[in-house]
């Protein structure tokens, strides 16, 4: 015992002194990684950069709190997500269905339906509630009705839907026996990105997460077989990874690190997938409207990337962040070939129900877009509208004869 005494002593001083550098080397980690997230810390909701035209208005500070607070997204077979359900705000309000609420005439009996799909600029962002692209269809489709009916209309419209997506959900409505009158596709900028994003047409958007989200599930999960120690521990590997990943201090070291350029699908390629896409994508459409009654329009929806119109100071600021930027450089270029093509291919399936709106904007003096992704303005709402309301009225008027 003697003997062992002084070995035990040294002993606890290393433990002690190993426990101390350790201690000061994790409170040190975690004082840089403090730093580093109040150094990077998201702006204060609501807050907008100089000359953006959403600034200043009395209700963009609440409408923002209001779309923070129903970003939230639930799992939804077939279609991957869709907003959380039942959300009551003073500009965003979500049914119990997680679709946007379209403000409509209540307790009139129902003379049509009509069904508007899109990604984020048919689900309204940057708009509140009556200043929406199917809000502003629905104000002139009730003046078609008269006061005695009303004209339902329901915004399917969800944030990074690709075209496929939409017709997945109307297939699901149409299985449970809800069929419109009339359906309004409005795309183009989630199907255009989402090709160059993953270097093919077709795809929906960030369909890698969804590769490492399964694969991710499949390690995590304990009900299967063949779950042993080497399982466990691989368990635990993803967890302690995923963890890291959250670091900001990882992701700031990560930035010190050499990335090579990035290659994307070339613009032609990527355009003529698109376009192909879209056009299979309507036969199938096509199809269902055969078996099921209605009538599709399809619109390709104006964007930044391929606008030609006289640019406001803000908007020329958005532009340089795209023209900077390699991936949205490739997009712009796929964007200013997509019309063209479709104006050649959509003919020929659907006649005169497709609807080359990419220019849509391109005459209005003010700002219209908000962003670089190509969201609008309320004021280019009625702008949009205009561009397919001569078919969505005529499609109505074989429906409603009487009404119209």
């Amino acid at each position: 015992m003697r003997r062992a005494l002084p070995v035990v002593r040294v002993l606890g001083r290393v433990v002690r002194t190993s426990w101390l550098i350790a201690g000061v080397c994790i409170a040190m980690l975690v004082s840089l990684e403090v730093g580093l997230r109040l150094a990077s810390d998201s702006p204060e909701p609501g807050s907008l950069p100089d000359g953006d035209p959403r600034a200043g208005t009395s209700w963009w500070k609440e409408y923002s709190r209001e779309f923070d607070a129903t970003r939230e997204a639930k799992w939804k077979p077939f279609v991957y997500f869709q907003r959380n359900p039942s959300y009551t705000g003073q500009y965003i309000n979500i049914d119990a269905s997680g679709r946007r609420v379209t403000p409509q005439p209540p307790n009139l009996p129902v003379a049509a339906r009509v069904f508007f799909f899109g990604g984020s600029t048919m689900w309204g962002t940057s708009q509140r509630d009556s200043m929406t692209i199917p809000a502003e269809a629905s104000r002139r489709l009730q003046q078609i009705a008269g006061p005695n009916s009303r004209i339902d209309v329901t915004n399917f419209g969800e944030n990074g839907y690709v075209f496929t997506q939409e017709i997945i959900e109307l297939m699901l409505q149409l299985r449970q026996g809800n069929v419109p009158d009339v359906v309004v596709f409005f795309d183009g900028i989630n199907d255009a990105g989402a090709a160059v994003q993953a270097g093919a047409g077709g795809l929906t958007q960030n369909e890698s997460k969804r590769y490492s989200e399964f694969a991710m599930g499949r390690t995590l999960d304990r009900t299967g077989v063949d779950r042993g120690i080497r399982h466990d521990l691989r368990a635990w590997g993803v967890l302690a990874s995923s963890g890291g990943e959250q670091l900001a201090l990882l992701q700031t070291l990560k930035t010190w690190k050499p990335v090579a350029p990035r290659t994307y699908i070339s613009a032609d390629s990527g355009a003529r997938e698109v376009a192909r896409i879209y056009a299979s994508n309507a036969r199938v459409v096509e199809a269902l409207a055969k078996e099921y009654g209605f009538t599709p329009l399809y619109v390709w929806q104006p964007t930044l990337h391929g606008t030609s119109k006289r640019l406001t100071k803000y908007e020329r600021r958005l532009m340089f962040v795209i023209d900077a930027d390699p991936f949205n450089k490739r997009l712009q270029e796929v964007h200013r070939v997509v019309p063209a093509l479709l104006d050649v291919s959509m003919p020929a399936i659907v006649g005169a129900r497709f609807v080359n709106a990419s220019r849509a904007l391109d005459g209005e003096a003010e700002h219209v877009f908000v962003d670089k992704v190509g969201h609008n303005t309320e004021a280019g709402v009625p702008v949009l509208v205009d561009s397919f309301w001569p078919a969505l009225k005529k499609a109505l008027e074989k429906k409603l004869p009487l009404i119209i």
